[in-house]
């Protein structure tokens, strides 16, 4: 009984030890038989890292030409998509449409990529419209952006937030 009292305040004390020491300050712990290790990094990371303060991300200015990424109750109704790859159905048409969905993203985040495969093709399709207008106008920025030439609008089932 004493033994287990005893390793159990053991494990006690060195739980509570290991909690007072940062990870970083853990990681560069010098102990026998073991190597060195060097962190150069902001104190302001290492606070985040070790819980000492809280991140509080910087307000983005909204862009003007495009609609803001929207919250809500999603629902799905008929619209329209932009259609930026089609493809075969081997491995590296799927990875080119997954590419082409990322390219997408990268430079207009608002638009979410989706990424299908309909028997026998991979395809790529970009955006939730609710009117050809509005998917109109995407396509002419897409071309602008000079990421395709071949992008098309699609009917497509879409998600519309209420």
């Amino acid at each position: 009984m004493k033994r287990l009292l005893s390793l159990t305040l053991s494990i006690f004390l060195c739980t509570l030890t290991m909690s007072a020491q940062g990870f970083i300050d853990h990681l560069t712990s010098k102990a026998a038989g073991q190597g060195t290790v060097t962190v150069h990094q902001d104190t302001l990371l290492d606070d985040l890292v070790n819980g000492k303060k809280q991140y509080v991300p910087e307000k983005k200015e909204e862009r003007k030409d495009f609609p803001t990424i929207q919250t809500g109750k999603k629902m799905k109704a008929r619209g329209y998509r932009i259609q930026v790859f089609w493809g075969g159905s081997a491995r590296i048409d799927q990875t080119n449409a997954q590419r082409m969905g990322t390219r997408v993203t990268t430079l207009f985040p608002e638009l979410q990529a989706y990424t299908t495969f309909e028997s026998p093709n991979w395809r790529c399709r970009v955006g939730d419209f609710v009117t050809r207008q509005e998917a109109a106008d995407y396509l002419k920025k897409l071309k602008d952006a000079k990421l395709t030439d071949d992008a098309i609008i699609v009917k497509s089932e879409v998600i519309i937030y209420q």
